[in-house]
Parts: C-alpha cells; structure tokens; sequence
C-alpha cells in the first residue's frame, strides 16, 4: 500500500431495527450491493448474516482475507 492511509468517519442517525455491516474489500471484491444486500434481508440474526457473507464470498473465489462484522440496532 503506498502513501500513508487515512481515516473516514461518518455520523450516521440509526433507528430500531437497522443494522451495519463492516467489512473489509475481501468482502466487496467478490460480492456486489445487491448480493450483500440479498444475503442480509436473508439473515436476520447478524452471525448468522457474517456467516453467509464470508461462505459466499468463498464461493466467488474468496481472493483475498474476508471480515465481516453486522451490528444490530435495538435502540
């Protein structure tokens, strides 16, 4: 990796029932939106969801390291 990374932050307004996936390009390089998408209305429970999410990405070729990480807002 050249040059010297830089944080992003955002401030998001969350609502009961949202939820976050945070992952890494291992993740988005093999599954597009609406494959990520599909798998999480598909999962409700988030380990359940980070499970399916890495297994396809494996599936796609899993090129690279794979992390997935889905929180659950229960305000």
């Amino acid at each position: 990796m050249e040059g010297e990374p830089l944080p992003e932050a955002r401030t998001l307004e969350l609502r009961a029932g949202d939820r976050l996936l945070l992952c890494t390009d291992g993740l988005t390089d093999m599954l597009d939106d609406p494959g990520l998408r599909s798998i999480l209305n598909e999962q409700p429970e988030p380990e359940a969801a980070c499970r399916a999410l890495i297994a396809a990405a494996n599936e796609a070729g899993g090129a690279d390291n794979i992390t997935a990480l889905v929180v659950s807002c229960a305000l």
